[in-house]
């Protein structure tokens, strides 16, 4: 079984990139909502069972966006993630430093088999799914 074959999760595709934010996809009115998350995303691989059968896809996500107009055909879909660009001013900067470390897995090391995509980048076509 193929890789896109089990990718059940597609409700449509990129069809424009209209600026570093916005999108249009072809989802309409049958299934758009405004307000909705959908994520723009690639088929990297197929996970499978301890007996070799396939039993899904895994999915990197390029980015999460929302529906902001909903048309009878296409929705436009926009990046509302911001950052903060605030200052913060303290006595001494190692005050401000929040230093945090992540305890690994006990794990064989030789059974790490990475999953990477191949585009990371959201392209016209790709699939997008709802988040």
């Amino acid at each position: 079984m193929g890789i896109n074959s089990l990718d059940k999760y597609c409700i449509g595709n990129v069809l424009r990139i209209i600026d570093d934010r916005t999108i249009i996809i072809n989802v309409g009115r049958e299934k758009g909502i405004i307000g909705k998350k959908i994520q723009v995303y690639e088929v990297v691989d197929t996970i499978k069972d301890l007996e070799g059968c396939d039993i899904d896809v895994f999915i990197y996500v390029k980015d999460t966006l929302e529906m902001i107009q909903v048309e009878n055909n296409y929705s436009i879909c926009r990046k509302m993630e911001y950052r903060e660009t605030t200052f913060k001013f303290a006595l001494s900067p190692l005050l401000e430093q929040d230093n945090k470390e992540y305890i690994p897995l006990n794990i064989d090391k030789q059974d790490i088999a990475p999953l990477h995509p191949k585009d990371p980048l959201i392209r016209v076509g790709d699939p997008v799914k709802f988040a």
